[in-house]
């Protein structure tokens, strides 16, 4: 049953990885000829969570911490966006990413996973 469940959540963070792409990729584009602050921002951001979701793939618990933190700045972050600027594709996408994030967040705390983090 834990196998499985370890199949299920790297498959999840691999899916987080790929969507987080995606979205930060569309944010990059549409920021691009606005070479100020926020751009870097965002970059730092996106680095720090690719680091969190590599570090949560092989379940160490800083990379959980780290997770769980950037998830809760993101949200606030995703609050003060504009979705309308980037239009409906990264509207489903970041709609899509936090489904994902809420289950890997609960299988990391609610399931028999939580004893792998280290």
């Amino acid at each position: 049953m834990l196998a499985r469940e370890i199949k299920i959540f790297k498959f999840l963070v691999i899916l987080n990885t790929i969507a987080s792409i995606a979205i930060t990729h569309q944010i990059i584009l549409y920021n691009l000829e606005y070479l100020d602050y926020k751009i870097y921002l965002i970059l730092f951001y996106g680095f720090i969570w690719f680091f969190s979701l590599y570090k949560i793939f092989y379940f160490s618990k800083i990379g959980l911490k780290l997770y769980v933190l950037l998830v809760t700045f993101g949200f606030v972050l995703n609050m003060l966006s504009d979705y309308k600027v980037y239009g409906s594709l990264y509207y489903f996408m970041t709609l899509f990413e936090h489904l994902v994030i809420g289950a890997i967040i609960s299988l990391s705390f609610f399931s028999k996973i939580k004893t792998k983090f280290t």
